[in-house]
């Protein structure tokens, strides 16, 4: 296979290290090595794994996943190492790029990948533990009246990749992505009745009101995971409640954008664009810097895919502004990226996660009220080949030391957990929280949507929604006032994916009004 040119520092930062540092753990035994036995392979795996990822990576343990999945885990690992093949068994390789991408040669020999092996089956379980929730979730929700939709928006295999509730008119208004065999975003009144839509040729993941227009990621013409350069931020507008879209992207040819954000990045007075693309293979944390009439030019923050949300917030309180980054895949973890002036920022990376987490969201809000930002993080992705339950997925607070420095204060497991918001929805001066999960398991469908009520000094209560509902589970949610009462409301979007020939009519969308 041919070089790699730049692509090289990219995938072996991302791919020679994205599973690879799973291989960490911490066995003491001193046992005589011997090339027979699989006790002294497995030390010897050990060993291997340390040398090769523990100075990028944090370093799992193998009991994050059991043995049947770490198995997994290394063949899906393994042609990012050169190894396309063990023990007559051939590994899976993406079809969507050019396989020049893949390394030339392996990175190790047979033998020393045998010994990886031999070191996961010796040390992860047979099965991982099931979750178990601290409290009984309530099957009510006794805060809230539950709103479905009309009867066109109830069909079979409705998926919604974006709601949005639109505070900057009154009333309200509701945007809604629906996926299915066409991508077609919804304007809606506070009441889901359709005012607009407008079709296109991909799922909206993110929309973010700018100016008086909005800016909206497409993250490409499919939701499931490639290596496509086919994601675009698009303009949009509302004129006498019809939805206008600019006749061609903002920018485009991006790795599958799910999150924009904008701010004058650099001090020249020009509102700049700051793209996370969570990307495959690819992708990166770009800006890009607006020189004027109509030009940009893009600039790479960190160059490895797996970004999913920012946060411009001026940290240290310099005028410039900063950027808190979420970054699943690889190396999983939150980084704050501190404005150094002229477009030159300082990484710090504030928490680090394992790579089985999946990390999903996060939001920066102050729950314990010292003045300090606090982290409200969720994992859950399974959407990796790995299709495992983990009993570390779910809702945590990360509380901070006043110097950017966290520590996790609470947990609150929810298999497949996608988001989390907090607001203080019954007006007692403390911070609830709004749930929802994609990749739950099927036995547990309250899952799809929890709400967490502050009992004080983070003790939650959970509740999910009543059977009735026919609501599955939830890839997108808003908060917002709906009925304009001044109380925050919920929106969730459907994120069932089953059979579309099943006989359930499953609602597009659900809104719950407050009625604290």
């Amino acid at each position: 296979m041919k070089n790699k040119k730049a692509f090289t520092l990219v995938f072996f930062l991302t791919a020679f290290c994205s599973l690879f540092f799973m291989f960490c753990n911490d066995p003491d035994a001193d046992a005589e090595f011997t090339e027979d036995n699989p006790a002294s392979r497995a030390q010897l795996g050990k060993g291997l794994a340390e040398k090769h990822c523990q100075s990028c990576h944090l370093l799992p343990d193998p009991s994050l996943l059991d043995k049947q999945n770490w198995q997994l885990a290394l063949e899906l690992m393994g042609p990012r190492l050169g190894i396309y093949a063990h023990n007559g068994r051939r590994y899976r390789i993406y079809t969507d790029i050019a396989q020049n991408n893949y390394p030339d040669k392996p990175a190790m020999n047979s033998w020393d990948w045998q010994n990886i092996i031999e070191y996961y089956a010796a040390m992860s379980p047979e099965t991982l533990p099931a979750q178990e929730k601290p409290k009984d979730i309530s099957r009510q929700m006794p805060f809230f009246s539950v709103a479905l939709p009309p009867k066109l928006l109830v069909s079979a295999g409705n998926l919604a990749s974006l709601v949005k509730i639109d505070t900057t008119v009154k009333p309200a208004r509701i945007w809604i992505n629906r996926t299915s065999s066409t991508n077609t975003l919804l304007l809606l009144d506070g009441k889901m009745n359709i005012i607009d839509s407008l079709n296109g040729s991909g799922p909206i993941v993110n929309l973010e009101p700018d100016a008086n227009e909005w800016m909206a990621c497409k993250i490409g013409t499919d939701l499931l995971g490639n290596n496509a350069r086919n994601g675009a931020l698009m303009r949009l507008k509302v004129v006498n409640q019809k939805i206008q879209a600019a006749p061609k992207p903002l920018f485009d040819s991006l790795a599958r954008p799910i999150h924009v954000a904008y701010a004058d990045l650099n001090g020249d007075q020009q509102k700049d664009y700051l793209v996370a693309e969570f990307g495959n293979m690819f992708g990166s944390l770009i800006w890009m810097e607006n020189q004027g009439r109509g030009k940009y030019i893009q600039r790479t923050i960190r160059s490895l895919p797996g970004a999913s949300k920012t946060v411009v917030q001026d940290v240290n309180r310099d005028g410039r502004p900063d950027i808190w980054a979420l970054f699943g895949q690889g190396e999983e973890g939150i980084f704050l990226y501190t404005n150094q002036g002229n477009g030159v920022f300082t990484e710090k990376q504030v928490i680090r996660f394992p790579p089985t987490y999946g990390s999903t969201s996060f939001e920066l809000n102050d729950f314990n009220q010292d003045g300090f930002p606090d982290i409200l993080y969720t994992c859950g992705d399974r959407g990796d080949g790995i299709p495992q339950l983990k009993p570390y997925h779910g809702v945590y607070i990360y509380l901070n030391n006043g110097k950017n420095e966290f520590s996790k204060a609470y947990f609150f497991p929810i298999n497949g957990c996608v988001k989390a918001m907090a607001k203080d929805f019954d007006g007692d001066g403390d911070l609830d929280i709004a749930a929802i999960g994609f990749f739950t398991d099927n036995q547990q469908p309250s899952e799809g949507f929890t709400y967490l009520e502050n009992k004080g000094s983070l003790d939650f209560q959970p509740y999910a929604l009543p059977l009735e509902t026919g609501f599955k589970r939830a890839l997108t949610m808003d908060l917002g006032d709906i009925n304009g009462d001044g109380k925050p409301d919920i929106v969730l979007g459907q994120g069932f994916m089953g059979n579309k020939s099943i006989g359930d009519k499953l609602p597009l969308c659900i809104a719950l009004i407050n009625q604290f």
